[in-house]
C-alpha cells in the first residue's frame, strides 16, 4: 500500500510541470470578409476583433451575416466578420493603409491578451527610438539628432494579467486608444502604462521615406503571471520527486526485510 501511494505521489508531481498551452491568429481578407482562425492548441474564449481608426480608435467588426460572435473559439475553427467598405487610399491615413488589426480574447482562466497584426505590414525599422519597460511603464526616448522619424504611433494590447481575476468575472474587452507622437527637440522620454504584464509594443514611425515598424519586448515572461505558485517552485517539486520515486522502488525491498526479520 505504502509503495503504490509513493508511486501516485511521483506521478502528480512529474505533472505539475506541465506548461500552459498557445493561442494565436491567422486573419484573411476576401473581399468584404475578414476571416480570423485559431492556429494554436487551445480554446479562446469571447474573441473579439478591432481595426485601427485615423484617431487612434480601436473600432469593433461586426459578425458576418447569419453568424453570432463565438463565446469560445477551438483550435482550428474560425470566425467570419464584416471588414467595413474602405475610403479611397489617397484619403487614408497612413497608419489606416497597413490595415493594423488587433484580436483580443480570454484564456480558461479568464486572463485578457490580444494579439496585433497588419494586413500590410512596414519594413522593419533601420532607424529606431529606445524604447524599454522601466518601472512597470514602457518608456519611449524622443530620436536622436539628425533622426528621420518624425513622428511615432505606439500600438499595443492592453494587458491586465491576473490583477482583474480578483475582481467579479467580467468577460468585456478593455482597448485604450493607439497613441501618436509629434516629436520635437524639447520632448524628453514618454512614459505609458500598458498594462501590469507589460505586453510586447509595436512602434510605427512615419518617416520621410515612408512607415517603418519596431517592435519592443514584452516586459514579463510569457504566461509567467498565470502560472500557480507550485509552477513556479518547480525545481524543488522535481527534486522531492526523484526522491519520491527512488522511495517507490525501495519500500518493497524493505517492507520484505522487515517481514523477515519478523518471522
Amino acid at each position: 500500500m505504502i509503495h503504490k501511494l509513493l508511486i501516485a505521489c511521483t506521478a502528480w508531481l512529474f505533472a505539475c510541470g506541465a506548461s500552459a498551452g498557445t493561442i494565436a491568429f491567422e486573419l484573411s481578407l476576401t473581399g468584404a470578409t475578414l476571416t480570423v482562425t485559431s492556429k494554436g492548441d487551445s480554446t479562446a474564449f469571447y474573441p473579439a476583433v478591432f481595426r485601427l481608426l485615423a484617431d487612434g480608435r480601436w473600432e469593433r467588426l461586426a459578425p458576418a451575416p447569419a453568424t453570432l460572435p463565438p463565446a469560445e473559439l477551438l483550435p482550428g475553427a474560425g470566425i467570419a466578420l464584416l471588414w467595413p467598405e474602405a475610403r479611397a487610399q489617397q484619403s487614408q491615413a497612413a497608419i489606416e493603409r497597413l490595415r493594423p488589426l488587433m484580436v483580443r480574447f480570454f484564456d480558461q482562466a479568464g486572463v485578457g491578451f490580444g494579439q496585433l497584426s497588419f494586413m500590410q505590414t512596414p519594413a522593419a525599422a533601420v532607424d529606431t527610438v529606445s524604447a524599454a519597460y522601466a518601472d512597470g511603464q514602457l518608456s519611449v526616448s524622443p530620436p536622436s539628432g539628425g533622426s528621420t522619424i518624425r513622428a511615432t504611433w505606439i500600438l499595443w494590447p492592453q494587458e491586465e494579467g491576473i490583477d482583474p481575476l480578483r475582481r467579479p468575472a467580467s468577460f468585456e474587452h478593455h482597448q485604450p486608444p493607439a497613441r501618436r507622437i509629434e516629436w520635437h527637440s524639447a520632448m524628453g522620454p514618454l512614459r505609458l502604462a500598458t498594462g501590469a504584464a507589460r505586453p510586447a509594443v509595436v512602434l510605427v514611425h512615419e518617416t520621410a521615406a515612408g512607415l517603418s515598424l519596431q517592435n519592443v519586448a514584452r516586459g514579463v515572461v510569457q504566461g509567467r503571471q498565470q502560472r500557480s505558485v507550485w509552477l513556479d517552485a518547480q525545481a524543488p517539486l522535481y527534486a522531492l520527486a526523484a526522491v519520491a520515486a527512488a522511495l517507490a522502488i525501495l519500500a518493497p525491498v524493505l517492507l520484505t526485510r522487515r517481514a523477515r526479520v519478523r518471522s
